[in-house]
């Protein structure tokens, strides 16, 4: 949801709109440039999530990367991580959600020390909110792929304020298969045991618009990409997946958006349960 004039306007944006959920920028996601929340946006922002209802998420901005090589690139990635949750604890907002980035061909080991570092710091100066490491697309020299590797940063920084984001899109373009309930049983299998289910807080739900193992990162609309209507019912027919908050994070184009891609997960929601009931 857009913060264009305030941050209060997201949520009486979502909330007009039905949603259950919703997603924010707390700083512009295009610049280094941090931000500070103004105690009247705040006040507005928590009035009108309780008013509809609503759980809301924040996104880090895109040039974050916790695992740079880079020595200068590291430091205002951890100077953006520290803003951004100092941002969301007047909003009330929980959770915080984090890309883990590029060890710019210095090694997965080299990226998780850095990422591991920056959380602990980040972590140890404030209070309340959760991070969520969010799996990535596999693209080269990426770190968090792979459930194993979020599961290794969780155990070195060893708080209980390190949760899951875990994309549909992500996975799929990694490797994972999503089109079929044994795929999805795999995934939910390397969770438990890497990570643990109850550390999963948050499902950004996409679809890619590229095959398995393809590595792009591109988000599609909901059921016409290549994970399809079909891998979206299996996914809400395990209990590990079917509950708790979803973001859609799809684009808008001639082809679809945000009203249809709604419309379509919920006829897939009544397809998993009309499948369900049938098994």
């Amino acid at each position: 949801m857009s913060i264009a004039g305030s941050v209060a306007n997201a949520p009486l944006a979502a909330g007009e709109a039905h949603y259950r959920a919703f997603q924010i920028f707390t700083s512009n996601p295009r610049t280094w440039k941090n931000s500070n929340i103004e105690d009247e946006d705040a006040t507005q922002f928590k009035r009108y999530s309780h008013r509809f209802d609503l759980v809301p998420y924040a996104h880090i901005p895109y040039l974050c990367n916790l695992a740079s090589a880079n020595t200068s690139v590291l430091k205002k990635s951890s100077g953006m991580l520290l803003n951004n949750l100092n941002n969301c604890m007047p909003l009330n907002i929980k959770y915080l959600v984090i890309h883990l980035g590029s060890h710019l061909g210095k090694g997965a080991e080299r990226g998780i020390k850095n990422i591991t570092e920056s959380l602990k710091s980040a972590l140890g100066q404030t209070k309340q909110t959760a991070i969520l490491l969010e799996n990535t697309s596999g693209y080269t020299n990426s770190v968090g792929s792979k459930f194993e590797e979020i599961g290794t940063i969780i155990d070195q920084v060893g708080s209980e304020r390190l949760d899951l984001c875990f994309d549909t899109c992500h996975a799929f373009a990694a490797g994972y298969e999503l089109r079929t309930g044994r795929g999805i049983e795999k995934v939910e299998e390397e969770i438990k045991s890497f990570i643990g289910l109850d550390r999963l807080k948050l499902i950004h739900l996409n679809d890619s618009k590229y095959d398995l193992g393809s590595r792009l990162d591109r988000h599609w609309h909901i059921g016409s990409g290549y994970i399809g209507e079909a891998g979206f019912v299996a996914l809400f027919m395990n209990e590990s997946f079917n509950h708790g908050s979803f973001i859609m994070e799809t684009p808008i184009n001639e082809l679809g958006n945000e009203e249809t891609n709604m419309s379509e997960v919920k006829k897939i929601i009544e397809l998993a349960a009309q499948s369900s009931v049938k098994e």
